[in-house]
């Protein structure tokens, strides 16, 4: 499989409303996010959120960890209180390649092709 160039950051002041920022080069620092010389960017364009399902009863609901220290234990957590507040909810637990900045394309297609209703991104702590 071919490493990708780029990977994807969330642009800090955006991530409430669901505002992506643009890529970085894999050679960025981690501290390029946070330049304010180059944020905001005027190639920012806002995306809207996914709509709110209006419940959760019968859907397959995606948990995933994104290797950050305590992240699966968190979605084990996540998961067993699935299974006693809401049974008909089917989980399933998922690692995100990667660090929690960078894109996953292969587990979005398996996210999207098997049905998926939702995904909780999870880091844990």
């Amino acid at each position: 499989m071919e490493q990708s160039s780029k990977v994807s950051v969330l642009d800090p002041r955006g991530q409430p409303s669901g505002v992506f920022g643009r890529r970085l080069d894999a050679q960025s620092k981690p501290s390029d996010i946070l330049n304010p010389a180059t944020q905001p960017s005027s190639d920012v364009k806002p995306i809207t959120m996914a709509p709110r399902l209006n419940s959760l009863d019968g859907k397959t609901v995606y948990l995933v960890e994104t290797g950050f220290g305590g992240s699966f234990e968190f979605m084990q957590e996540l998961q067993d209180w699935f299974s006693r507040n809401m049974p008909s909810v089917k989980t399933l637990i998922r690692h995100k390649r990667g660090t929690m900045f960078t894109d996953d394309p292969d587990l979005w297609r398996e996210i999207k092709s098997s049905g998926g209703c939702a995904a909780i991104l999870g880091v844990g702590g």
